[in-house]
């Protein structure tokens, strides 16, 4: 396995919803929390699910009165909307993720574990089934392994056995007071498979100009495409983006590849939520040469130290106000992590794959070649929707990127 200087940048979009809600809002909260994420991420990768962070701090929102609950709104973009308007639109999301799909499979795990005596109100936990599906556990953050040991079981449990070992027990003590739990798994296969046999070890390019040997999966085929310029002569003025469909048609994986010469941080000041939209509704549909690589990226994220640069900060303290949750004024949260799994191979997100070969010409071709041999940065979007509600997977530094 071999560390990837590439970044990634997940995005769920959402179905259909039955409320109305301003797309900018999240969008904008999204690429926010990207930003601050390639921030404080220096040149790690970075995978998040922005779907997953909304969702994990409604849950604390919930449970939150005065200036905490009002430097959460805040922070997220809801201050224009009525007190609580926000919830029905996110058990619209939450209920998106219990829905079993037969063209693919996403599961969310968010839980909130508080610290025995701690009494929790029996309303808050009535709106905690009702907009996130969710229940509060509690538990004795003293006894940190058999805590640790029972949240990675939960874990596993709810995301098809993938995720593994999502806490230590390290990560809790006798000050735990509310920890807060947050992972996504998102599995689909691609509506176009690769074929193994096509797959070779193939040159990685990093921005420092180092190589890695990498698997290196081949296709032709129609997909849709697009060429963009940036409007600088510093950043080459091109880049490529190519959406390539799982099963269904419904969700796509959206590719961004800066021109070889070009690093990828020129384009970073390019994403913004609007972009997004704009490359999804210009791309064509046409017949491309693929080369893409087999990769598995692993992220976990320290909720805290990024919603505290987004200005989410009082919940954290001493002096938060979760009396909405439980009487004891002296709760605040403790601990809250994020983590991402995704994996891409020949038949999609998740499965086994074989190896191939790759004969790759730069001469005369006859149709766009798409050579991600060099770092990218990709969307997982939902392509039926007309309301682009895009829920950018909180990005931060991947420890634990790799290639298989």
């Amino acid at each position: 396995m071999f560390l990837l200087g590439f970044l990634s940048l997940l995005v769920l979009q959402a179905k259909a919803f039955s409320t109305s809600f301003p797309d900018e809002t999240i969008a904008d909260f999204s690429v926010n929390l990207y930003n601050q994420l390639r921030a404080t991420g220096e040149d790690e990768n970075i995978i998040f699910s922005p779907l997953g962070i909304v969702l994990a701090v409604g849950m604390v929102e919930l449970g939150a009165h005065g200036s905490t609950l009002k430097e959460i709104r805040h922070a997220i973009g809801y201050e224009a909307l009525k007190n609580g308007a926000e919830f029905p639109f996110m058990k619209d999301l939450a209920d998106m993720t219990t829905t079993e799909d037969s063209q693919y499979v996403m599961k969310l795990a968010n839980s909130l574990y508080v610290q025995s005596g701690y009494h929790v109100s029996d309303k808050f936990l009535q709106l905690m089934k009702k907009y996130f599906n969710a229940e509060v556990e509690n538990v004795d953050f003293s006894q940190n392994v058999a805590v640790a040991d029972h949240i990675n079981r939960w874990v596993e449990n709810h995301t098809n056995n993938v995720i593994k070992d999502f806490v230590s027990a390290r990560d809790f003590g006798s000050f735990t007071h509310l920890a807060l739990i947050n992972a996504i798994y998102f599995k689909g296969n691609w509506k176009s498979q690769f074929r193994p046999e096509n797959t070779r070890t193939f040159s990685f390019t990093k921005d420092d100009e180092s190589e890695v040997q990498i698997p290196m999966m081949y296709q032709q085929g129609e997909f849709y495409y697009g060429e963009f310029s940036d409007g600088s002569n510093e950043a080459g003025g091109i880049y490529q983006v190519l959406e390539i469909p799982y099963e269904g048609d419904e969700i796509s994986m959206m590719i961004v590849l800066s021109r070889q010469e070009v690093p990828l941080a020129t384009l970073e000041p390019l994403v913004k939520a609007q972009l997004i939209e704009e490359w999804a509704s210009s791309v064509k549909k046409q017949k491309v040469e693929v080369y893409l690589p087999r990769f598995t990226i692993e992220q976990e994220i320290d909720l805290k130290d990024v919603l505290k640069g987004l200005g989410i900060t009082e919940v954290f303290s001493q002096t938060a106000d979760l009396t909405a949750m439980s009487d004891n004024k002296d709760l605040y949260l403790s601990k809250a992590i994020h983590k991402s799994i995704f994996e891409v191979n020949e038949e999609g997100s998740e499965a086994a794959a074989a190896s191939g070969m790759i004969a790759i010409s730069r001469m005369a071709v006859l149709y766009p070649q798409v050579i991600v041999d060099h770092p990218f940065f990709f969307v997982v979007r939902n392509r039926r929707t007309d309301d682009n509600y895009a829920y950018f997977s909180q990005p931060m530094p991947l420890e634990k990127e790799y290639v298989k």
